[in-house]
């Protein structure tokens, strides 16, 4: 084994010298679209169904599957943060406006006026404070990250489709550099890699994509304000195990009871429940995740939200990738250790 390691290294030291200071002098400068990157990888694992079954037209399913992936994420989070961006402005122009609002919701309330009083206190509080906040982004910042956002979009599209179209090659030919007596046994830790992380983005996925869009259609027929922005909060809910779409669904009910009544509260939470959560946490994510990821659901949960807090919507998908190669690597292994125990039995 070290021999074939030592023969390896001596015929690939010299490509390996001038490869690696290029691969980090690259990655340096494709930092800032590392987000464009990695959400283009985690679309090609998605899209991989769809473009499996255009079977010899690759190129087409590729393309179909880079767009019929894409285009429904970005519609639903583009739309979402466009209104979200909006209502912000809309708080830092009209301070009083919110306070007035805010204040008449809170009598429909019915709450004791003390407390009412207290409450009331602490939102003009908090409203002062974020509305000059608010008021106070540069206006250089918000369009350098817009346009930051756009490009990442747009290299999302070609990244998936080339991965789609070129992906297994691409590793095959990575693989053809190791030393003989290692290919089979890369080929098997990759092949678990492989589908659990397939597990995790096809489940999640798939399952927010289909209930943000109906979220999106129930929002609207119900008469919500921003439909789209609520339906990105379904979208991002629905990503991550546990939370799923009834942290949107059970507040918007809350405020549909205070607002009009009971009775179109109960109706809102039924049909929402029925055509959002039940189709997607019931059937979709149960299906594709358990056939194919073997990834603990709070190893997934800690991944997403860890990954979020630390480097954002990259650091959102990167994250759980990370911990589906660590666990993939670790089940082989024990898998392996087993297998030699019992035959040494």
């Amino acid at each position: 084994m070290d021999s074939d390691l030592g023969r390896w290294w001596a015929e690939h030291k010299s490509i390996l010298i001038l490869i690696i200071p290029a691969i980090v002098l690259i990655s340096y400068f494709l930092f800032p679209f590392l987000d464009g990157v990695i959400l283009g990888t985690v679309f090609a694992y998605v899209g991989r169904p769809i473009r499996d079954k255009f079977r010899s037209r690759r190129r087409l399913g590729s393309l179909v599957a880079a767009i019929c992936i894409v285009v429904p994420i970005f519609l639903i989070l583009g739309m979402g943060m466009l209104e979200i961006a909006n209502q912000i402005i809309g708080l830092a122009q009209n301070q009083e406006a919110v306070r007035g609002a805010i204040g008449v919701f809170l009598i429909r309330l019915s709450i004791p006026e003390a407390a009412n009083v207290v409450i009331a206190d602490s939102v003009r509080n908090v409203v002062s404070l974020v509305g000059p906040i608010a008021a106070s982004i540069p206006v250089f910042n918000i369009g350098r990250a817009a346009s930051l956002g756009l490009i990442n979009f747009i290299i999302t599209i070609p990244v998936c489709y080339f991965l789609l179209r070129d992906g297994e090659a691409f590793v095959e030919s990575l693989v053809t550099l190791l030393p003989p007596k290692d290919m089979e046994v890369f080929k098997k830790y990759l092949a678990r890699i492989d589908r659990i992380l397939s597990g995790i983005f096809i489940g999640t996925i798939y399952t927010s994509i289909v209930g943000s869009l109906i979220a999106a259609a129930v929002f609207y027929s119900f008469g919500l304000p921003r439909p789209f922005a609520l339906a990105s909060f379904v979208f991002i809910a629905g990503m991550v195990p546990v939370l799923t779409a009834w942290m949107v669904i059970v507040p918007i009910t809350l405020y549909r009871y205070v607002t009009v009544g009971l009775w179109e509260a109960t109706t809102f939470f039924a049909v929402s429940s029925a055509l959002i959560y039940l189709p997607s946490e019931l059937l979709i994510r149960p299906y594709l995740v358990s056939t194919k990821s073997s990834l603990h659901p709070l190893l997934v949960l800690l991944s997403f939200l860890g990954g979020a807090l630390v480097a954002g919507i990259g650091g959102f998908f990167l994250a759980p990738a990370l911990m589906g190669v660590i666990v993939g690597i670790y089940q082989v292994r024990r898998e392996e250790m087993l297998a030699a125990a019992d035959h040494d039995e």
